[in-house]
C-alpha cells in the first residue's frame, strides 16, 4: 500500500488503450454499491485505508483491513454486517487465506508474516506499539485478540526486511510475499533500509526456511522495482508479480514467471504495461487490478494476454479486491476510506489444493 499512488498509476497507465465500459463479467445493469465506510478514529494515522482484502474458503465472508488504523476487519456476508475481528493488529497489510483455512497477514509493524486463527481467540497484554506517538495509547492490562503465530520475524539474513507488503498462499501451502520499502509512521523512530534490494521472498511449506525467490526486481527500464501486489494461477504454476509506479520504482508493470521445483521462479516476461496494488482472479481467465487507467476503479484484464477488457469504476481509488461470497460471484473492493461491492456473472478462481 502507499497513500499516494494514485497520481503515479495514472500517469503510467494512461499511456494503455483504455477499455472504459465495463467488462463482459459484469452485466451492463451491475452498479458498485458502497457497504461501508470506514471511522477516522482518535488512533487512526491520517485517514482511514482499506486494503488486504482476502476471502474465507469456508464461509464465503471477506475480511480486509483499516491498515491506519490497525485494524482487521471482517464482513459477513449471510448477515450483510461488518465487524472488528482484531485491533490492534500489527498494522497489518496483505492478507491471504492458506490451504488450511488460517488467516495469513503482512504485520508491517514488526516486517512480521503472522497466521491467524479465525476461531479460536487468546487473552494476551495489550500489544504496545513501537512509535508512541501514533496509535492507542495508554492502554494497559489484557485485550482478547484472535489466536495468531508469527511464522517470519521480520528479518533475512540478520537484517531487517523493508515491510512485507503482499502475500499469497500457494496450493502447497507456501507462501511468497512482496518486500517494498515505504516509511511507516508507526515504525520506531530512525529506521533505515537495511536490505540491498526491494524483492519477492518465500516461505517454505513447514512454515520454518524463508528465502529470496527472486534475487534482484528489475523493471523493463532496468531500474530497482518496488514489488507490490501478488497472486498466483489457480494451480500454483504462474507467479504474477506487480511493480507499483512511483518515485524509484521504475514504473508500474506487472510480471509473469513460473513456479518450478521447490517454488524456484524462472521465465521472467514481462505481463502487463501497469502494476497494481492487489489482484484477484476470476473461473474465466480474467485478472481484476487496482490499477487505475483514466479515472478511479478496478482495470480488468485477460490472464491470457494481458489486455485491458474492461474497466469498473469505483468512487474512491481502489487498493485491493477479492471475489467473496457462498457462490464466489460477487466482487468486493477496499478503497481508502470505504469497502464497495459490485454482481458479476462469473467466480472467483478457486486455488488447486
Amino acid at each position: 500500500m502507499r497513500s499516494d499512488f494514485l497520481a503515479c498509476l495514472v500517469a503510467l497507465a494512461c499511456g494503455a488503450a483504455a477499455q472504459s465500459g465495463l467488462p463482459p463479467t459484469v452485466d451492463s445493469s451491475a452498479q458498485v454499491t458502497k457497504l461501508a465506510t470506514l471511522p477516522k478514529e482518535s488512533y487512526t494515522v491520517d485517514q482511514p485505508f482499506t486494503e488486504g482484502a482476502t476471502r474465507d474458503p469456508a464461509t464465503g465472508d471477506v475480511y480486509f483491513v483499516d491498515q491506519n488504523s490497525n485494524k482487521i476487519l471482517k464482513w459477513s456476508v449471510a448477515d450483510k454486517k461488518l465487524s472488528v475481528f482484531m485491533h490492534p493488529a500489527g498494522y497489518s497489510n496483505g492478507m491471504t487465506f492458506d490451504k488450511y483455512g488460517k488467516l495469513i497477514a503482512c504485520a508491517d509493524e514488526r516486517n512480521q508474516l503472522w497466521e491467524i486463527s479465525t476461531n479460536v481467540t487468546k487473552s494476551v497484554p495489550w500489544p504496545q506499539p513501537l512509535n508512541s506517538a501514533v496509535g492507542d495509547k495508554g492502554k494497559g492490562g489484557n485485550v482478547v485478540l484472535p489466536e495468531y503465530t508469527v511464522i517470519m520475524d521480520g528479518k533475512y539474513n540478520g537484517k531487517q526486511l523493508g515491510g512485507p507488503n503482499d502475500v499469497w498462499a500457494m496450493p502447497d501451502n507456501s507462501l511468497y510475499f512482496t518486500d517494498p520499502y515505504w516509511s511507516r509512521k508507526w515504525w520506531a523512530s530512525g529506521r533505515r533500509a537495511e536490505q540491498d534490494v526491494n524483492t519477492v521472498y518465500r516461505v517454505s511449506p513447514d512454515r520454518k526456511t524463508i528465502t529470496r525467490a527472486l534475487a534482484t526486481f528489475l523493471t523493463s527500464d532496468g531500474k530497482a522495482g518496488s514489488p507490490n501486489g501478488i497472486i498466483s494461477s489457480p494451480d500454483g504454476k504462474t507467479l504474477y508479480v506487480a511493480a507499483l509506479g512511483g518515485p524509484g520504482s521504475g514504473g508500474g508493470e506487472t510480471y509473469a514467471y513460473d513456479v518450478g521445483a521447490n517454488g524456484a521462479l524462472s521465465n521472467r516476461r514481462l505481463w502487463a504495461q501497469f502494476g497494481s496494488d492487489g489482484m484477484t482472479m476470476d473461473n474465466q481467465g480474467n485478472m481484476y487490478m487496482s490499477a487505475p487507467v483514466s479515472r478511479s476503479g478496478v482495470t480488468v484484464v485477460s490472464i491470457a494476454t494481458g489486455k485491458q477488457v474492461g474497466f469498473i469504476p469505483v468512487s474512491e481509488t481502489p487498493a485491493n479486491l477479492a471475489f467473496g461470497g457462498v457462490d464466489q460471484s460477487t466482487l468486493y473492493i477496499t478503497a481508502r476510506t470505504g469497502f464497495y461491492s459490485i454482481p458479476t456473472k462469473v467466480k472467483g478462481a478457486h486455488l488447486v489444493k
